[in-house]
This record gives structure tokens, sequence and C-alpha cells, in this order.
């Protein structure tokens, strides 16, 4: 039992429990594993191995050599894991590839990171009867951390999640989502045969519902970092008491397009940009707001490149799309484009179980969910529009605001859009989907707030402690 993977990992040894669900192939819809649920009891154990942990945290030289073994390890295994990947979240292997290596930069990152967390001078002698006062901040780790991943990045994001907790010395619990827990598991293991103590790193699976709602009610946690959406990121906020919390939640990103833009680059990274993960990312382009003098030509140009995407077998590297989560998401996408409104479909939109071919939609309506709401389905929407100054009043008009794209070449246009558009991130010539692993990444509005990152993640996952000396001359 100590040494088989069974979805609950606690205090360095996988546990059973008396409950099981099951984690099915995305594209051939068969099981492939079956893993403990972990109930209330089991979270219990989970945190309070964690919190035990965190009361003695390791030495930052010791968790830099951790992180970094653990990376070297995820890249010797990175064949297996990214079959893992494929079976589990239906991505292509392009998409498993991408997310494989990023994950090892990722832990790597974190670790450059774990020997830099440091307070600084604070310059209380400035004040009026405190000349005579040394005053600086020592950065402590919180304690423990919750995580809650999503099923669209199961391996990258769990990984800024857990990296930087680990770097900042907390200890983690980590909930990964129901349907894609077997990348978690790869990274645990991959953690603990690095050397990570027991009590620093526990696992626990199963339903949102029931373990996820059993970790955010556990006061004993003190920062949660939540993926997934704005509705189920309201319910952390709400349940978690007061502890520390980064929410990264929904989007209906708009990548804006001038009359002056590089329409070939434009049609390039939107194809990609659209339509990677079948559409199911944060920052994927659903809204691509143009330039009425440059509509039809950009248009033309998307539409032949989305038709000329392959569907299907994420296992066939010629495939360019996979499917999505589950049958019943790709039927929910379907509606949205063809319901009254919706727009009119210029290509693609047609579903076969839970593949959904690439879309490309005309001027949906103002209300319409495509417009309004997020889609996480490989659907991009044209919307023309008369200025770019109209192209940020939309922006800024909707609920979210997690990162925008604009092509142009005018810099100053740039730079206009850059400083008036409400959103966490602005991407000149890309799109909204352009993510860099050490950026800070976060946004605004119902997009959440705090930013992931490992430089900013580790400073966020610490507290400032303050410490003052009231010196007195020395004695002769």
């Amino acid at each position: 039992m100590g040494h088989r993977p069974t979805g609950l990992f606690v205090e360095g040894q996988w546990r059973e429990s008396d409950q099981r669900f099951t984690v099915t192939d995305k594209y051939l819809r068969e099981p492939i594993a079956e893993l403990a649920v972990a109930g209330p009891a089991q979270v219990d154990a989970a945190v309070g191995a964690a919190r035990r942990a965190a009361d003695d945290p390791l030495p930052p030289a010791r968790r830099e050599r951790i992180l970094l073994d653990a990376a070297e390890l995820l890249e010797e295994r990175a064949a297996e894991i990214e079959r893992t990947y494929v079976a589990e979240t239906g991505f292509t292997l392009a998409d498993a590839r991408t997310e494989s290596a990023r994950a090892v930069g990722t832990l790597r990152l974190c670790a450059g990171e774990a020997v830099r967390v440091a307070g600084q001078e604070i310059p209380v002698s400035a004040t009026p009867g405190s000349e005579n006062r040394l005053a600086f901040t020592i950065r402590v780790p919180v304690g423990v951390v919750g995580a809650i991943a999503p099923f669209n990045a199961p391996l990258n994001t769990v990984a800024h999640k857990i990296g930087p907790a680990l770097a900042a010395g907390n200890a983690v619990v980590l909930k990964p989502a129901e349907a894609t827990p077997l990348c978690s598991i790869a990274l645990v293991e991959a953690l603990h045969d690095a050397g990570l103590p027991p009590g620093f790193l526990q696992l626990v699976c199963g339903p949102g519902e029931t373990t996820g709602a059993a970790l955010v009610a556990d006061r004993r946690i003190r920062y949660f970092t939540f993926t997934g959406s704005s509705a189920v990121g309201l319910l952390v906020k709400q349940r978690s008491g007061i502890a520390k919390t980064h929410l990264e939640l929904g989007a209906n990103s708009a990548s804006l397009v001038g009359a002056d833009a590089d329409l070939d680059l434009v049609a390039e990274l939107v194809a990609r940009a659209g339509f990677r993960k079948a559409g199911q990312v944060c920052t994927s382009v659903q809204r691509l707001l143009v330039h009425r003098e440059v509509l039809d030509e950009l248009t033309e140009r998307l539409t032949a490149r989305i038709t000329a995407l392959r569907v299907g077998d994420p296992r066939d590297p010629k495939t360019d799309v996979g499917p999505m989560i589950a049958p019943a998401e790709a039927q929910r996408a379907r509606e949205w484009i063809t319901e009254p409104g919706g727009g009119r479909v210029l290509c693609g939109g047609e579903r076969d179980g839970a593949l959904l071919s690439p879309a490309l939609v005309a001027e949906p309506a103002p209300d319409s969910h495509l417009m309004c709401t997020e889609i996480f389905a490989p659907v991009v929407a044209v919307v023309p529009v008369e200025s770019m100054d109209r192209a940020i009043e939309l922006m800024n008009a909707g609920d979210y605001g997690l990162q925008a794209g604009i092509f142009t070449r005018d810099l100053d246009r740039a730079f206009d859009a850059a400083r008036r558009l409400r959103v966490g991130g602005v991407m000149v010539n890309d799109t909204s989907s352009y993510h860099a692993d050490a950026m800070p990444y976060g946004g605004v509005k119902d997009s959440g707030y705090g930013v992931e990152g490992p430089r900013y993640a580790v400073e966020d996952m610490t507290d400032p402690r303050i410490v003052v000396f009231n010196l007195r001359p020395p004695r002769s």
C-alpha cells in the first residue's frame, strides 16, 4: 500500500479509502484508472500532516535541491507522463510535450526562488523618537497551502501551485481536478523521489462538492490557490475564512486587430491560440475584435487556416484538436453557437461525441453567450469594430479581465491600449493567450485576483514579519 499510487498520499504514504472513482480516457471514453476518494476524515488527516510539517520548515538550500531534482525526474519521465496526459485530458501530443517541458521549467524557476526569499530594512530611525532603533522584515512561510487545480493544465498549473509553495517553505495539500488527477500523481511521485520529506506534500482526490469543500472549510490552511470557474472561485473566497486566497478564474478573452495589423501574423497566432487544448484555456482567443477595414481579408485568411486543422485522435501526431473534456461540454458549446443570436457559423462547429470541430463565428449578438460568457471550447467569434476605441470599450464593458491581445504597428496605440484595458495583461502583436511561466499572470474583475509566476507567488505565500531592535550604546 505504501508504494502503489492510489490517489491519496498522506505523510509520505499512498493510502486507501472506502470510496473510489474512475478516471477515463477522454477520447476513447474508457476507464484508465481507479483512485481513492478522500472523504472528510482523509482530508483532515492530510491537513494535519501538513500542519505538523509546516512547524519545521526545510532550509532554503534543501528546498532548492529537491525542486531541481524533481524537475530532472520529470524530464526523465517525460514520455510516460505525456502518454498519461494525453489519455486523461484528450489534448494532443503537441499540447502534452509543451506542457511537460513548461512544468520542468516552472520547477526550476521555483528552485531559484527558494534561495532568494528575503526581507528588507525599514527606515524607522527616521521617525522622531526612534533614532536608536533598527528595523527589518523577514519573510516567513504562511504555513499550510491548499492548492486546488483545474482539468485543463493538470501538470504545469499544478507545478505553479505546489512549486512556489514548497520554495517558500510551506507544506501543501493538493486537490487536482477529478477528471485529470493522474499528472498530479506523477508530480507528487517526482517530488517524493527527489527527497521531499513526509508531510510537506499531500494529495487528496475527489469531487469538489465533498473533497474540495472539506479542504476549503479547514481553518488550519492559511493560503488557498485556486484555478477554475468564477462561480466556484467565489465559493472558495466565501468559505475559506480569513485565509489568504489567490483566484485565477474565468475569462472570455479578446484580441484587438487594428487596420494596420499584420494579418498573416494574426491568422497564424489565432489559429493556434484559439484552438489549442480544444479551446479549453482561460486566455484562449474567444473574441476577435477586428477593424472593419480589414475584416473581410482577415476572415478569409482565418477560415482557410481553421478549416485546415485536423480533428480527432489526440495520439495521432497529425491531430491539431482533440476532444473536449466531456461530450456534454461539446454539446453545450454547439448549442451556444447555434442559438438565436449566436452568430453566423463560417466554418466548423460540427459535433461528434466530445469532438467539436474548430469553429469561426461571425458577429454574435452583444447579449449572446459567446460575447458575454466563457465558452471554453474551440470557438472564435469575429466581431467588427469601427475603431480601436470602440474595441477597448467592448473589452472593458464585460465582467472578465484576464488578458488581452492587440495587433497594431502603431506604438502610441499599443501603449494607449495597455493603459486603458482593464485586464491583468496586455500582449502587443500577440494574442491574449501568450503566457511565459516567469511572468506575473492573473486577472481583475470576475477573472480573479493575485498572480501566478514563481517569483510573485513565493512572495505571496510568505508573510512579512517585522523585527525591531531598540539599540543602546555599548557598555565601556
